[in-house]
C-alpha cells in the first residue's frame, strides 16, 4: 500500500470520528439593540450559512453584543429575545479574514412576530487595523487570467507589489522577492515552498473559493513572513449538488507578433477542469472534490548577441491539479473538515531569453497537503480551534546539453556542460543540476479565543504552533565545473568555438584557455538532508474600548531550532555548536477609530520576523560532504580550461581532503578548496525582520462604495546577503581589494573563493497606498488601486575574513545606501465585472506600472574578487556604474473577457468566454542591463504580446 493511499485512508478515518473540527474562516459579529437604542443582553442569534445549511449559534452579552466565528458565503441572521419580535436578515456576505459588523434592532412583539430586514453589510473595517485587501469569488471566477493562476489576481490587492508580469509567483518584489517575504496559507495551513528555489504549491483556480491579501501589519497569529501574507479559502460543498465542466483554449493564430522576436511565438494549449459538490447529509455533512489538466506544446525562441545561439525549442508542457475536501457539522458547536490536495507540473524546457540556451533545463514540480481542522465552541465566550496537516513540495532538474567527459560520468551522469562566464556574457548551465529538492513539513496548531469585559470588550485569541521541516536537497554543486573566462573579451569566434548549443563534446575549450583564470569542480555526496523545527507562540487581544474605538494588541514569538546549519562543523569558518537565533518577540499594536458611522482612522506599528530559508541551511550542511576544488590556470597551460586536472583523475571526496593545501601544509601541488556559502557567526546572522507602521482612513459612500488611503512605513534589517568573497584584504587608503588571485592578498591563503550568507542588509519602504471598491449591485462591481512608493536599501558591508572590513570601501563594493532594485515609483490597478444583460457579461483589469529600477553592471570582474558574479560595476576606464541607475520602461496591459452565458435548464448554463490578453498589444518591452554587452545595452530584449483564449463554462 503507498504512503498516499495510507494517508488517505487516515483523512477518511478523521471525517468519520465523533469529534468537532473546523477552522474559522471570518467572524459575524454586532449589537442588538430595542427601539429606543437600548443593548438587549441574552438574545439568541443564530447564522445560516445559505449554500451548505451549516448554523452558528450565540447570545448576546450584557452589552448585547454577540460574537460567531463563522465560514466564508452568504448567511441569513436571525435574532430572537422573549417579549420582542423575531428578526431576519439576509445577504450577509462574509468574506475571508472578515469581522463582518452586523447590528440587529428588535422591536416589542406586539407590533409584529416576525421582521424581515435587507440591508447591506457595512463596507468599513471597525475592528481592525491591519491592511490589504478581499479577492471575492465573483472576481476569482469572472476576471481573466491568463493561465488561469487565481494567485495572479494579488495584483488587485491595496499594497499589492505584484505586477503583471510575475504573476506566476507574484511574490513582493522587496529584495529580489525572496519567499520570506511571503507566506501561502490554504485553509490556514502554512503551505508556502521555502527550498529557496522553485515555484510555490499549484492549486486549480476552481478549488479557491476566495482569498485575502494582507499586505501590512498583519496581527500575532501570523508570522514567518516580512511582507505579506496570503490567505485562501477552497471551495466546499453545499445542499445542492453543484459542479462544473470547464476547458480553455490557446493558440498562436489569434496572437500578436513578438516586436523584438519579430515573429508570433507559436502556442497551443489546452485545460480542462472539472469540479462537483454536494450533501453526503444534507445541512451536516458534505463533499467537494475537483480535478484540472492542462497541456500546452509550447515553443521557445531564444535572444542571445550571437545568431548563431538563437535556437527555438519545442515541447510540451503539463499540469495536473486536483483535490478532496470533505465538512461535517456535528452540531452548531462542532465542526470537521479534512481535506488533500495535489498538484503537479512538467516543463521540458524554460522560457527563451538572452542567456546561451545550455542553460535551459527539465523542471518538475509537485505539491502534496493533507489537513485536517478541528474548532469547538466552549461556551457563549470561549472557541478553540485546532488543526494537523502535512505539506510536501519538491522538485526535479535535468540539463538538455549532453557531455560524455562529464566530471561524474563514473556515476552515469552524461548530461550538463561546464558553467562559463565570459565579460559581459556567459555559457552558464544551473550550477546543481542535475538535482531533485524534496521538502516535508509537518504541522500542529492551536488557537484559543476567549471574550470577556474589563474596561471594555475583549476577544483575546491565544495560541501556539509547531512546524517540523525535513529536507533533501540533491543538488550536483558544481559537478560540472566552472570555468572563469574573464581574462579578456569575448572571443570573437565564439560561435564557431560552441557550434552545438546541445552537446559539450563539440565544445572547443582549449580555444579559451589564454583568456581562463580558473576552473572549479564540485565532489563528494550530494545528497544533502536538511532539518529543523519552528515554534511560535502569540497573544491576540482585539479590545473595544467604546462604540468608536478598537485596539488590536498583539504580541508574537517565533524560535527555530537548526534554522542556520547551527550543528555543522567547516572549520575555521563554521564552528559546531552556534546558538539558534531566540530574541524574536515580535509586539504590535494598531487602532480602529469611528470618527462617524461612514469613516474609520486607522493605524499602528509593529516587529515581524521573516522565515529561515532552505537556502540558509543547504550550504551551509552540504560544505562538510561536499567540496568545490578550485584549479588556477598559472602558469599558463594552452590546454588548461579542457584539461584543468593536467590528465589527472579528479580526486573523490575523501582523497581531495588529503590533497587540500589547508589540510597538509601545502605540500607539492595541493590543492585550493573554494567554499560556498557558509553562514557566518552567529552575531551576524538572525532572521530577517520588519518594523512596520501606517496610519490612514476608510470611508464608505452610500451603501455599495468605499474609498481608503494609507501612509505605509517598512523599515527592514537582517536582510539575507551572500557576500561573493570574503576571503581578500582591503587596502585603506583606496577602499579596494588586493587581488585574490595572489595568494598572500588573502586572509586565508590556503583557501579559493569563500562566500558566506550574512544577514546585514537594509531596506526602507514609504508608500501611500490608496484604494475604492465598488461591490457588486445593479448588475456591476469595481475596484481600482493606486500606490505612490519608493524602496531604498543598502548592501552588505564587505567582510575581510570573519569581520566586517572597518572603512569605507569603494561604493560598488558594498555599504552604498540608495534606491533598491525593484523600485517602483508608481502603479495603478483597475478591475470590474459588468453584468449587461441576456446572459452577456464583460469583465477586465488594467494594470499600470511605472518603470522599474534595474540594476545594472559592467559585466567583468576587474577588481579580481574572482567569485562567478563579484562587483562587475568597475569599467575598464575606473569608473563606476551607478547603483540600480536604469528606470525599465513602464508597463500597460489590459485584459479583458467577453462572456455570453445561455440558460439550459433552471439550473443548468453553458458560458461561452473569450479573453483577451494585454488588449492593446502594448510590447512592455524589457532592456539589457549590461554595458559590456554592447549589442543589447539598453536594447529591447524582450517584450509581450497581444493573446487570446477561448473558453466554455458549463455549471449545474
Amino acid at each position: 500500500m503507498t504512503d498516499r493511499i495510507k494517508r488517505l485512508i487516515v483523512i477518511g478515518a478523521i471525517l468519520t470520528l465523533p469529534a468537532a473540527v473546523y477552522g474559522q474562516e471570518a467572524v459575524l459579529t454586532g449589537t442588538v439593540t430595542d427601539s429606543t437604542g437600548a443593548v438587549l443582553p441574552g438574545a439568541t442569534i443564530r447564522a445560516a450559512h445559505e449554500a451548505s445549511g451549516n448554523s452558528f449559534d450565540g447570545v448576546t452579552d450584557q452589552r448585547g453584543v454577540y460574537r460567531l466565528p463563522v465560514r466564508v458565503g452568504a448567511y441569513k441572521i436571525s435574532a430572537e429575545l422573549s417579549g420582542f419580535t423575531t428578526v431576519n436578515r439576509g445577504g450577509v456576505d462574509v468574506l475571508v479574514g472578515q469581522t463582518a459588523v452586523v447590528n440587529l434592532q428588535l422591536a416589542p412583539s406586539a407590533v409584529a412576530e416576525l421582521v424581515t430586514v435587507t440591508a447591506e453589510t457595512p463596507l468599513l473595517e471597525t475592528k481592525t487595523s491591519s491592511l490589504g485587501g478581499n479577492v471575492d469569488p465573483r472576481q476569482v471566477q469572472e476576471l481573466p487570467v491568463n493561465g488561469r493562476n487565481w494567485m495572479a489576481l494579488a495584483l488587485l490587492a491595496p499594497g499589492s507589489r505584484t505586477s503583471s508580469t510575475n504573476a506566476i509567483t507574484p511574490l513582493p518584489d522587496r529584495n529580489a522577492g525572496e519567499a520570506r517575504e511571503f507566506q501561502l496559507n490554504v485553509d490556514g495551513q502554512q503551505v508556502s515552498a521555502d527550498i529557496g528555489t522553485g515555484g510555490q504549491p499549484k492549486y486549480s483556480q476552481d478549488s479557491i473559493a476566495e482569498f485575502q491579501f494582507v499586505s501590512n501589519r498583519f496581527d500575532a497569529t501570523m508570522g514567518r513572513s516580512t511582507g505579506v501574507q496570503v490567505n485562501a479559502v477552497t471551495k466546499s460543498g453545499g445542499n445542492l449538488f453543484t459542479g462544473l465542466l470547464r476547458g480553455n483554449f490557446r493558440h498562436s493564430r489569434f496572437n500578436a507578433e513578438n516586436p523584438v522576436l519579430h515573429l508570433v511565438e507559436p502556442i497551443n494549449n489546452q485545460q480542462l477542469s472539472t469540479a462537483v459538490g454536494g450533501p453526503i447529509v444534507k445541512n451536516r455533512l458534505h463533499y467537494f472534490a475537483n480535478y484540472e489538466y492542462e497541456r500546452e506544446p509550447r515553443t521557445s525562441t531564444w535572444n542571445t548577441p550571437y545568431p548563431a545561439f538563437n535556437v527555438q525549442l519545442a515541447g510540451v508542457n503539463n499540469q495536473k491539479k486536483g483535490g478532496l475536501r470533505g465538512d461535517y457539522q456535528l452540531s452548531t458547536k462542532m465542526r470537521i473538515m479534512g481535506k488533500y490536495s495535489h498538484g503537479e507540473s512538467f516543463e521540458p524546457f524554460g522560457v527563451g531569453n538572452q542567456s546561451h540556451p545550455a542553460a535551459t533545463g527539465t523542471n518538475q514540480e509537485y505539491n502534496d497537503e493533507y489537513l485536517g481542522q478541528f474548532t469547538q465552541v466552549l461556551s457563549n465566550r470561549a472557541l478553540n480551534e485546532f488543526q494537523a496537516g502535512r505539506a510536501a513540495f519538491g522538485l526535479a532538474n535535468g540539463n538538455l546539453t549532453t557531455w560524455s567527459k562529464h566530471w561524474q560520468a563514473a556515476n552515469g551522469i552524461t548530461t550538463g556542460s561546464p558553467r562559463i562566464t565570459f565579460t559581459g556574457f556567459a555559457i552558464a548551465g544551473n550550477q546543481f543540476y542535475p538535482r531533485h529538492q524534496d521538502q516535508w513539513v509537518s504541522s500542529v496548531r492551536d488557537n484559543f479565543t476567549y471574550s470577556y469585559d474589563a474596561h471594555g470588550h475583549h476577544d483575546l485569541r491565544l495560541g501556539a504552533e509547531f512546524l517540523h521541516r525535513h529536507q533533501i536537497q540533491a543538488n550536483c554543486r558544481q559537478c560540472m565545473g566552472t570555468i572563469d573566462a574573464r581574462g579578456g573579451p569575448v572571443p570573437a569566434n565564439i560561435e564557431a568555438l560552441f557550434p552545438d548549443p546541445f552537446n559539450a563534446d563539440t565544445w572547443n575549450l582549449a580555444a579559451i584557455s589564454s583568456i581562463t583564470r580558473s576552473y572549479s569542480i564540485g565532489v563528494g555526496d550530494f545528497d544533502v538532508h536538511l532539518y529543523s523545527k519552528k515554534f511560535a507562540s502569540w497573544a491576540q487581544d482585539d479590545w473595544q474600548i467604546s462604540d468608536r474605538l478598537t485596539l488590536n494588541v498583539g504580541l508574537r514569538y517565533d524560535l527555530e531550532i537548526g534554522a542556520f546549519a547551527n550543528d555543522v562543523s567547516v572549520p575555521p569558518f563554521q564552528e559546531a555548536g552556534r546558538p539558534n537565533d531566540k530574541a524574536n518577540v515580535q509586539p504590535r499594536i494598531g487602532f480602529a477609530y469611528r470618527l462617524n458611522d461612514q469613516t474609520v482612522l486607522r493605524g499602528g506599528t509593529g516587529l515581524y520576523y521573516g522565515d529561515a530559508l532552505g537556502a540558509d541551511q543547504s550550504f551551509a550542511t552540504g560544505n562538510a560532504q561536499i567540496a568545490v576544488i578550485r584549479y588556477d590556470n598559472i602558469p599558463v597551460r594552452a590546454d588548461f580550461a579542457a584539461n584543468p586536472t593536467n590528465g589527472q583523475p579528479l580526486p573523490t571526496y575523501a582523497q581531495a581532503l588529503t590533497r587540500f593545501c589547508y589540510l597538509n601544509n601545502n605540500a607539492p601541488n595541493c590543492l585550493i578548496r573554494d567554499l560556498q556559502e557558509f553562514v557566518g557567526p552567529s552575531e551576524y546572522v538572525h532572521l530577517p525582520r520588519t518594523w512596520q507602521s501606517s496610519i490612514g482612513f476608510q470611508r464608505q459612500l452610500g451603501t455599495t462604495m468605499a474609498v481608503e488611503a494609507d501612509y505605509v512605513y517598512s523599515q527592514g534589517r537582517n536582510e539575507k546577503e551572500v557576500l561573493d568573497n570574503i576571503n581578500m584584504l582591503y587596502n585603506p587608503a583606496t577602499g579596494v581589494n588586493l587581488d585574490s588571485r595572489v595568494r598572500t592578498n588573502r586572509p586565508y591563503p590556503d583557501w579559493g573563493v569563500v562566500s558566506m550568507n550574512a544577514h546585514m542588509g537594509r531596506s526602507a519602504y514609504h508608500a501611500l497606498q490608496t484604494g475604492f471598491t465598488k461591490r457588486f449591485s445593479r448588475r456591476w462591481q469595481a475596484s481600482a488601486t493606486y500606490t505612490l512608493s519608493g524602496l531604498w536599501n543598502m548592501d552588505s558591508q564587505p567582510f575581510s575574513g570573519l569581520t566586517p572590513v572597518p572603512f569605507t570601501v569603494a561604493s560598488d563594493l558594498g555599504g552604498e545606501w540608495g534606491l533598491s532594485a525593484d523600485d517602483q515609483r508608481h502603479r495603478a490597478v483597475f478591475n470590474g465585472i459588468w453584468q449587461v444583460g441576456r446572459g452577456f457579461q464583460v469583465s477586465g483589469l488594467h494594470y499600470f506600472g511605472a518603470g522599474i529600477r534595474l540594476a545594472t553592471n559592467y559585466g567583468g570582474d576587474l577588481r579580481n574578487i574572482s567569485a562567478t558574479t563579484g562587483s562587475a560595476r568597475l569599467r575598464p576606464d575606473g569608473s563606476i556604474v551607478p547603483r540600480n541607475s536604469l528606470l525599465a520602461p513602464p508597463q500597460n496591459r489590459t485584459d479583458l473577457r467577453f462572456q455570453q452565458r445561455i440558460k439550459l435548464t433552471s439550473r443548468v448554463g453553458l458560458d461561452g468566454i473569450a479573453d483577451v490578453f494585454n488588449l492593446f498589444n502594448c510590447p512592455n518591452f524589457g532592456i539589457g542591463t549590461q554595458e559590456s554587452t554592447v549589442s543589447q545595452y539598453l536594447q529591447n530584449v524582450s517584450a509581450q504580446a497581444r493573446t487570446m483564449q477561448f473558453g466554455f463554462r458549463l455549471t449545474f
